[in-house]
């Protein structure tokens, strides 16, 4: 596979993973942080990953952070025992329902 190859799938599968901004944060600073919502993901495959740490290292660049939403427990072990649980945090989960 070449480069260009390469950027296209990686582009296909930036559209599939769903992303939310965090509105809250936004309000009080110039920039917001970036949330995934991972809920309907099973497994992370080579570019998810890579997708995902590319974000991680743009936000941090900007002072930003990445917060996953909707990690399965076993995906979060694979992160941190991969060294990359650090990279992110877990987006917390509200029961509150929001009118």
């Amino acid at each position: 596979m070449n480069e260009h190859e390469m950027e296209a799938r990686i582009g296909e599968k930036a559209g599939t993973l769903p992303v939310v901004v965090d509105r809250k944060r936004q309000q009080t600073t110039a920039r917001s942080d970036l949330v995934v919502d991972l809920s309907g993901i099973r497994d992370l495959d080579m570019t998810s990953l890579a997708i995902l740490l590319t974000a991680q290292q743009s936000a941090q660049q900007e002072n930003r952070a990445i917060w996953l939403a909707g990690v399965p427990l076993g995906m979060w072990r694979a992160l941190h025992e991969m060294g990359l649980g650090r990279f992110f945090r877990p987006f917390p989960v509200s029961t509150e329902v929001v009118a």
